[in-house]
């Protein structure tokens, strides 16, 4: 399962000051800045659900990678986020977006994606110069889609990212 969010998540999978938050039998495999992630509902090229979205610019998020789950981690950027919207029929929808991610910031919140290993199978991998691309299917036959982007590229970590979703998955190598 993968959810994404800001607020909610605020107490329950990352601190006020912006760490994440693991459970107890839960170990840490590997962190990475200069991250970004995004996610979608489905494999679908044309209009997919999109769960999750990358900023525009250099990636400036963190990912945790665990034993149970991949967590990703980002400072609101209200900047980033209101400056597509800034056309001239944009600005009412703008002023109201840049309201909204103000009064976030104000209390802590940060944006998060984390995506659960239990229950997805591992279909595709595929890699670019830093991007890792992953596609899963849940048991009850549901599509993700999980582009992973870095501000350099990282071979070592993709590698230790792919190796844990399919050990975790039971895919063969």
């Amino acid at each position: 399962m993968i959810r994404a969010g800001d607020v909610d998540g605020l107490g329950r999978l990352y601190s006020e000051f912006g760490g994440p938050m693991f459970q107890a039998h839960e170990t840490v495999l590997a962190q990475r800045q200069g991250c970004d992630v995004a996610a979608y509902g489905s494999w679908r090229i044309f209009f997919p659900r999109r769960l999750f979205y990358p900023l525009p610019g250099n990636p400036s998020g963190t990912l945790h990678l665990t034993s149970e789950r991949l967590i990703f981690i980002r400072n609101i950027d209200i900047w980033k986020e209101v400056k597509p919207l800034l056309t001239p029929l944009g600005v009412p929808t703008a002023v109201e977006r840049e309201s909204k991610l103000k009064g976030m910031k104000a209390i802590g919140a940060r944006q998060y994606c984390e995506v659960s290993y239990s229950g997805h199978k591992l279909i595709r991998v595929k890699r670019k110069p830093g991007l890792l691309h992953l596609r899963f299917m849940t048991r009850d036959n549901r599509k993700y889609e999980l582009f992973v982007y870095t501000d350099a590229d990282d071979p070592a970590f993709f590698d230790l990212i792919e190796r844990t979703l399919r050990a975790s998955s039971g895919s063969p190598s």
